[in-house]
């Protein structure tokens, strides 16, 4: 089983490394950010005190493929609210409107900011252990098996604020986060 570290009472060691799940990344740049709500000041902090520490932070494309379209389906959503649009369908009404548009823009600055500060990493996905993701795959969803299993491989702390990730963690990952 793996540590779970509270995030506020962690302190990075020198050789710590980090992979920050999808969901941090959304807290610190996207949509939510600009609530300043609890978790969102609490990863803030901890996303600078790495910085300021010059930490090795990684990220992958999957990551970032997931940190747009899940930012993309947060504003549609609240498109869909604002323009009490409760019947309206994603690609149909949503895509290539307006807001769609300079959605888009301010996630692909949102992915500079982020590529500036963490290391793009490949997956090496044909040396990844499929039988490890699909035995954790079910107590979490199948990104999150294969980001654990990536974790194990490279010795990163998997940042994130998703108990599927603690629930039955097997690949002895530690998991640094405000959830507990």
């Amino acid at each position: 089983m793996a540590d779970v570290h509270k995030i506020s009472e962690y302190t990075p060691k020198f050789t710590d490394t980090f992979f920050f799940d999808t969901n941090i990344w959304i807290y610190l740049f996207g949509p939510i950010a600009s609530n300043r709500n609890r978790e969102q000041k609490i990863y803030s902090n901890f996303y600078k005190l790495l910085i300021q520490g010059n930490k090795g932070i990684f990220v992958n494309s999957l990551v970032l493929s997931e940190f747009a379209n899940t930012w993309l389906r947060i504003d549609f959503n609240l498109w869909k609210k604002e323009d009490q649009k409760f019947n309206a369908d994603y690609k149909r009404d949503f895509v290539g409107t307006g807001r769609f548009k300079e959605t888009v823009d301010d996630i692909k600055q949102a992915i500079k900011v982020i590529l500036s500060k963490a290391e793009r990493m490949t997956d090496n996905f044909n040396s990844i252990s499929l039988d490890k993701i699909f035995g954790e795959f079910g107590t979490s969803d199948f990104n999150d098996a294969y980001y654990l299993e990536l974790a194990r491989m490279n010795n990163w702390k998997i940042v994130t604020h998703d108990s599927d990730f603690f629930k039955e963690n097997q690949l002895s990952v530690d998991i640094i986060t405000a959830k507990v």
